[in-house]
């Protein structure tokens, strides 16, 4: 089974959650470390951005990070911390999409 599936199988977000916890047990019951079950557990909820950045910073090390991220990408307006991403990282963006501007470098090499 591939991480996506455990962690997102289909749109239920209730589910992708409750795959995702259970993924964050087995870890846990092998022995991994997963730093939003053990480290200051404010911070991955916390309404304060230093915090969540905080947080966010103690995510790469964590073995559950794929997963995480993919259930953090499927469910972008669930609040917290997922993947080593805030609230604020992940969110859909409202309004137009940025324009893209090419570098000099990047003209010269077309």
């Amino acid at each position: 089974m591939t991480a996506a599936a455990q962690v997102a199988p289909d749109v239920d977000r209730a589910g992708a959650r409750r795959a995702l916890l259970d993924l964050l047990d087995r870890h846990t019951i092998a022995g991994r470390v997963i730093p939003c079950l053990t480290g200051p557990l404010a911070g991955w909820t916390s309404d304060d951005e230093a915090e969540q950045a905080l947080a966010a910073r103690l995510c790469p090390a964590c073995p559950a990070v794929g997963p995480c991220g993919e259930y953090g990408a499927a469910f972008p307006l669930e609040f917290g911390v997922y993947s080593a991403k805030t609230y604020t990282e992940r969110r859909p963006r409202s309004g137009r999409p940025r324009k893209t501007t090419e570098t000099t470098e990047e003209r010269e090499a077309s």
